[in-house]
C-alpha cells in the first residue's frame, strides 16, 4: 500500500512542478494577467504541463486525475445528531489510444485507480442509503484494467478485462448530478442485493455494444461473481477466477431518439435491462425444509440463480434556443427482483435536472431527486419470527445545485431529507436532514 500511495503522491508532485513551470510569471507587465487567465480558463488545475499533456494526447495518451470531497452534517435527526463527516476520493485514469501509439486500429487500453479516505455519515444517521456516493474502500485501490476494440465505424465495440458492471449498465450521466448513493452511480439496490460491481470495485468481465442504427443500441455483458475480489486486503488486485462463484449475464436494449449528430428534436434515453446471475444465494426466510429458519434453527435454504430487470427513461422536455444541452430533463428508473433472495427487491428513483437554469450560468446544473427502496416481504417474515422490527422502506429526497466555477473546479451545495432510516427497524433513528456540499477538482 505504501508503494501505491507513493505513486499517487509522485504523480501529483510531477503535475505540480509542470504546472509551476507553465504558470511562472515573466518580467513583462502584461504576462501575469494572461498567464492567470489562461490557467483559470483552462481544462485542468495543473494546466497543460508546460505543453507535455498536449504532446502526450497527440501520441494517444490521456491522463486525468480528479479529486472529490463531500462535507456533510445531519443538521436534524439520525442516531447521533449534529455530526459532521467528510470523505474524499482521488482518482487517476490513463487511457492509451493504441491506434496512435502502435497502429492498432480502433484499440484502446485503459487503467484507473483511486485513493479514498474519510467517514460515512450514514453510520451516524443509521440509514441504508449513504448520503455520500464516494464512500467505500477507504484505501489506495486498483479499479479498471481493460482493452476496448471499436470496429465497423464504431458500430460495434468490445471491452474485456477488469470491469465495473455499473460503468456500462443501469447507469446514466443524469445520476451523477446527485450526492446520495441511492441515485448517483446506479440504482443502489443492485449492489446491495448481489455482486453487481460498481466503482471502486471491478471484476473480470466482457461487454459487447452494437449500434445497428442511430437511435438503437444493444449491450451484452458477463461478469465474474466472486465478491472476495472486492475485499480491502486485496486493494483491487485479486485477479483470481474462482469457477464455483457464478457468472452475471446482463443485456440492455436502448432507444435513443435525437442522439445522433444533426438531430433537430429533443434527445431522450429509454433503456430496458435484464440480468441473471448463476451464483448461489441464501433464502431470506426458508430453511432447508421450507420452514422459517428463524424458528427451526436450521441453515438457510440455498437457491441457485438470481435475476431481475430495470427500466430507465429520461427525456429532455425543454432546450434553450441556440443551445445543445441546456434545458430541462426529467428521469425515472425502476428495478424489480424476486423477494426470496434480495434484500430490497423493489427500488425506484426519479428526478428533474436543469442545466443552465440561471442566465449566464450555462454549465451549472440544478437537480431534485427522489429515491425509494422497499424491503423484501420474505425478510420481513424472518424478522417477525425472530422478534425484530420488520424493515419496510427507506426514501431520500435531495435538492442540489452544481456551480461550475470554471472548467476544472465546481462547488455543489446540497440538501437531503432521509425518511424512515434503514426501513424503520431502529426506533432511535429519526428522519434526518442532511446539509453540506461537494467540491470537485480536475487536475
Amino acid at each position: 500500500m505504501k508503494k501505491l500511495t507513493f505513486l499517487f503522491t509522485a504523480f501529483l508532485l510531477i503535475q505540480g512542478s509542470l504546472f509551476a513551470q507553465e504558470a511562472a510569471i515573466s518580467p513583462s507587465s502584461n504576462t501575469p494577467v494572461s498567464k492567470f487567465g489562461s490557467w483559470w480558463q483552462g481544462e485542468y488545475f495543473f494546466g497543460n504541463w508546460n505543453g507535455e499533456r498536449q504532446k502526450l494526447a497527440e501520441r494517444g495518451i490521456d491522463v486525468v486525475s480528479t479529486y472529490v470531497t463531500d462535507l456533510l452534517t445531519n443538521s436534524v435527526g439520525g442516531l447521533r445528531k449534529h455530526r459532521f463527516r467528510y470523505d474524499s476520493s482521488l482518482g487517476l485514469d490513463i487511457n492509451v489510444n493504441l491506434e496512435k501509439t502502435s497502429g492498432l486500429s480502433g484499440l484502446q487500453f485503459h487503467i484507473s485507480g483511486l485513493y479514498r479516505q474519510g467517514k460515512n455519515l450514514a453510520g451516524d444517521i443509521g440509514n441504508r442509503f449513504p448520503p455520500s456516493s464516494i464512500y467505500g474502500s477507504e484505501q489506495v485501490r486498483l479499479y479498471n484494467l481493460y482493452l476496448e476494440q471499436a470496429m465497423f465505424n464504431n458500430k460495434v465495440s468490445f471491452k474485456v478485462g477488469r470491469l465495473g458492471t455499473g460503468d456500462d449498465f443501469a447507469q446514466s450521466p443524469l445520476y451523477w448530478t446527485f450526492l446520495t448513493n441511492s441515485i448517483d452511480g446506479c440504482p443502489i439496490n443492485l449492489p446491495i442485493n448481489f455482486f453487481f460491481t460498481v466503482y471502486p470495485t471491478a471484476t473480470w468481465g466482457a461487454r459487447v455494444k452494437v449500434n445497428p442504427t442511430n437511435t438503437f443500441s444493444i449491450k451484452s455483458g458477463f461478469y465474474h461473481q466472486d465478491s472476495r475480489v472486492g475485499r480491502d486486503e486485496a486493494h483491487g488486485a485479486d485477479f483470481t477466477w474462482r469457477r464455483n462463484k457464478g457468472i452475471l449475464f446482463i443485456e440492455e436494449f436502448s432507444f435513443l431518439p435525437n442522439q445522433y449528430e444533426g438531430a433537430k428534436g429533443l434527445p431522450g434515453n429509454y433503456k430496458l435491462g435484464v440480468f441473471y446471475s448463476t451464483g448461489r444465494f441464501n433464502d431470506l426466510y426458508q430453511d432447508e425444509d421450507g420452514n422459517s429458519y428463524a424458528v427451526s434453527g436450521l441453515a438457510q435454504k440455498r437457491r441457485y440463480g438470481n435475476y431481475g430487470l430495470y427500466f430507465h427513461a429520461d427525456q429532455m422536455l425543454y432546450r434553450k434556443p441556440s443551445s445543445k444541452d441546456e434545458g430541462f430533463t426529467p428521469f425515472f428508473v425502476v428495478v424489480i427482483q424476486p423477494p426470496d433472495v434480495n434484500e430490497i427487491p423493489f427500488f425506484v428513483d426519479c428526478g428533474l435536472t436543469y442545466k443552465g437554469l440561471i442566465k449566464g450560468r450555462s454549465d451549472d446544473v440544478a437537480g431534485v431527486g427522489f429515491a425509494y427502496g422497499k424491503w423484501s416481504r420474505q425478510l420481513n417474515k424472518y424478522q417477525n419470527d425472530s422478534g425484530q422490527i420488520p424493515q419496510k422502506y427507506e426514501a431520500v429526497i435531495e435538492t442540489t445545485y452544481k456551480i461550475a466555477v470554471n472548467k476544472w473546479l465546481y462547488f455543489q451545495p446540497d440538501v437531503q431529507y432521509i425518511i424512515n432510516p434503514k426501513g424503520g427497524n431502529n426506533p432511535d433513528a429519526d428522519d434526518a436532514l442532511v446539509t453540506g456540499a461537494r467540491v470537485g477538482i480536475t487536475f
